[in-house]
């Protein structure tokens, strides 16, 4: 086992803590006897190299026979973030803020598509869209639909002309969001600037095949939000049904889509 003496100066240290990745501090000022005789880190069977931020190997020590192993490393290890508050002095592993998503339904990839047209379209947000209250949104999805025949995919009550699927594996509790008329789009997949038509919207939400929220009649003087319980939901389906009094393409906007642990 090899002895190191280190002085430890506090400021110092929780400075670099998320640099160096080492959790060990006190409020004062001393010297420390650390003894490293490298220690190795398993989780569930599986070796992980502990690494600070810019990939340099961080060793694990003993001191006062507690072991004290790098954050940065075990939290990135079980999928956490890891964030360093120097007002505070505090370290934050997983979320900072509470009230923040855990996620956003349009980075998950879909795995399933279905349209009662081949003039059907959607697109992640990855641009801007305004509604015609001159709010302005820069996430979520946008659907473009023609109001032909909607029943050719659903046979049931239910009909829609586009159906999306994905998967949640259980993981979240609530599922929040708003559903929006947009008049103007600005997004890259679809190009240049292009204006809309006032169309109506009914969208519905199922998970694992049972309704969980339906919103009918959205139409481009509301923007309606949702809040839905998806707890134990694995597979999340979104229903879009939308109507205009002439043969054109509406547009529907799903934005804000949040999802809570």
């Amino acid at each position: 086992m090899k002895k190191r003496l280190q002085g430890l100066i506090v400021g110092v240290l929780i400075g670099a803590m998320l640099t160096s990745g080492m959790v060990f501090a006190k409020q004062i000022s001393e010297t420390a006897e650390l003894f490293y005789n490298n220690i190795k880190i398993y989780i569930d069977g599986g070796e992980i190299v502990p690494k600070d931020a810019n990939g340099n190997v961080v060793e694990p020590f003993i001191y006062n026979g507690t072991t004290y192993l790098p954050v940065r490393a075990i939290s990135n290890a079980f999928g956490k973030d890891v964030e360093w508050d120097g007002t505070t002095q505090s370290v934050y592993i997983g979320k900072k803020d509470q009230t923040k998503p855990d996620n956003y339904l349009d980075r998950i990839q879909y795995n399933d598509y279905k349209s009662a047209s081949v003039y059907n379209d959607f697109s992640i947000i990855n641009g801007s869209i305004t509604d015609y209250n001159g709010e302005q949104y820069t996430n979520g999805i946008v659907y473009s639909i023609y109001t032909g025949q909607f029943d050719q995919i659903d046979g049931d009550k239910d009909e829609a002309n586009a159906i999306i699927s994905y998967p949640l594996n259980s993981q979240y509790s609530n599922f929040k969001g708003k559903i929006v008329i947009p008049e103007k789009i600005d997004i890259s997949t679809w190009g240049t600037l292009e204006d809309c038509v006032a169309g109506r919207a009914d969208i519905l939400f199922y998970g694992d095949g049972k309704l969980l929220h339906k919103s009918t009649a959205v139409n481009s003087s509301m923007t309606h939000t949702f809040d839905i319980n998806v707890s134990g939901v694995n597979q999340l389906v979104v229903k879009v049904k939308l109507w205009y009094e002439y043969s054109n393409r509406p547009k529907v906007a799903l934005t804000d889509l949040a999802l809570y642990k």
